[in-house]
């Protein structure tokens, strides 16, 4: 007899396995986890992930596009609680949302530094394609949110922008500051001129960033 899954049933079954996935990277590399390894933590068949995902490539792929849009999507409920937003508030807020990235969502930090050499090499295009358009879409309605709010203090477009700049702040400093460790493994070196702690000099870097940022929007008119 054949089972037949509602859909709320599926999607629930498509949300373990990518659970069990960010709970493993967390702790693990990416070349370490198996699909195995996640089929077991998500307590079901290796099969079954099949039947969701193509490849290991494909599922943290998702995982990364579609944490980045509930990210987007929780940042602009908060917006939403504000009637206006001065430059100093948007800076603050910037910086506390970099804090956030990389104290809640460090899976998603880490998954961008591998984003480009090894999930794109093996990830469905057409799905990948298809999920970063809804993450653009919602990135565009954020910014314009953001101009909204400021009484045009940038346009869409540069507030947008400005969020693919803050992530790249952090996955440059995220992949730089890994120096004494090796897959996961401490090497016990001692390397103080390369050491980076990660929050503190990505809110500052962000900080930084911005200030000067909307100075030279300023004085360009």
């Amino acid at each position: 007899m054949v089972n037949i899954y509602s859909q709320n049933q599926k999607d629930a079954k498509r949300q373990s396995i990518m659970d069990a996935a960010i709970q493993l990277f967390k702790n693990q590399s990416f070349s370490n986890i198996t699909m195995k390894k996640i089929a077991d933590t998500a307590g079901i068949s290796k099969g079954t992930i099949f039947h969701y995902f193509q490849t290991k490539e494909d599922l943290f792929m998702s995982v990364l596009l579609e944490n980045y849009y509930q990210f987007f999507s929780n940042m602009m409920l908060e917006l939403n609680e504000y009637h206006r937003i001065t430059k100093d508030e948007y800076i603050k807020i910037m910086v506390n949302q970099t804090s956030t990235l990389i104290t809640k969502h460090d899976v998603l930090v880490r998954l961008n530094t591998i984003r480009g050499p090894i999930l794109e090499g093996k990830a469905n295009m057409d799905e990948t394609v298809k999920k970063r358009n809804q993450l653009y879409s919602i990135s565009k309605k954020l910014g314009q949110l953001l101009s909204d709010k400021t009484s045009g203090l940038l346009t869409q477009q540069q507030f947008s922008h400005i969020l693919i700049i803050q992530s790249g702040i952090i996955s440059g400093l995220m992949n730089m500051a890994s120096l004494t460790r090796f897959n996961h493994t401490d090497l016990g070196i001692d390397y103080p001129d390369f050491e980076i702690n990660l929050e503190s000099e990505a809110k500052q870097q962000m900080r930084f960033y911005l200030t000067k940022y909307l100075e030279e929007i300023k004085d360009n008119g």
